[in-house]
């Protein structure tokens, strides 16, 4: 149990850690991300920027909880609150059809859909088997925290790059005709004509 709880607080720290950077790499980012704030929360374009940065700090903030030993279960429960907020604005923009792009790690701008749902999901759960285990979790060797730490940073790097790999897979709709003439049908030649 150690050990799995182990790989699930890495793969929160991971996961948050990416959002976190993704969001605030620059300017653009962090603007989109505001954006994308402004329609899933439904708040006005001028709440949406210290709304936007309010969700930054609570990510950075719950990262930093998991990442000291001490502070682990509250850093769980950190991240059971934001996923938990963050599930709900998913499912309220799909439920009325509210066109959104993900900015969840700043540079995706693929739709939110069932993808993101299923992140979601995945990220509590990982939340879920984490919490009993975080009493114990120091009674790991170090290569068992070490092997622990690579599994949970591995499955977090999947679910950082999921977006992408899904709108990689989707299929795309076909490409509108972009207005160049039809081709004329070919003419017979001249010596070809009946007089």
């Amino acid at each position: 149990m150690e050990f799995l709880s182990a790989t699930c607080q890495a793969l929160l720290l991971v996961v948050l850690g990416a959002a976190v950077v993704g969001k605030v790499q620059g300017a653009a980012s962090f603007a989109a991300f505001t954006d994308a704030v402004a329609v899933l929360g439904r708040v006005p374009a001028g709440r949406a920027g210290p709304l936007a940065a309010a969700l930054v700090g609570a990510e950075a903030a719950t990262a930093v909880l998991l990442a000291v030993p001490r502070s682990r279960g509250l850093g769980l429960l950190a991240a059971a609150g934001l996923l938990s907020a963050f599930t709900y604005a998913v499912a309220r923009a799909l439920r009325s059809g509210t066109p959104v792009s993900c900015r969840c790690f700043g540079a995706s701008a693929g739709p939110v859909g069932p993808p993101q749902l299923l992140r979601n999901a995945v990220l509590l759960v990982a939340v879920a088997v984490a919490l009993p285990g975080v009493p114990d979790s120091g009674g790991l060797p170090w290569q068992g925290q070490f092997a622990a730490w690579l599994a949970g940073a591995t499955a977090a790097l999947v679910l950082v790059v999921g977006d992408e790999l899904v709108s990689l897979l989707r299929p795309r709709p076909a490409a509108p005709e972009n207005g160049s003439p039809r081709p004329l049908p070919e003419e017979a030649p001249p010596w070809s004509t009946s007089p």
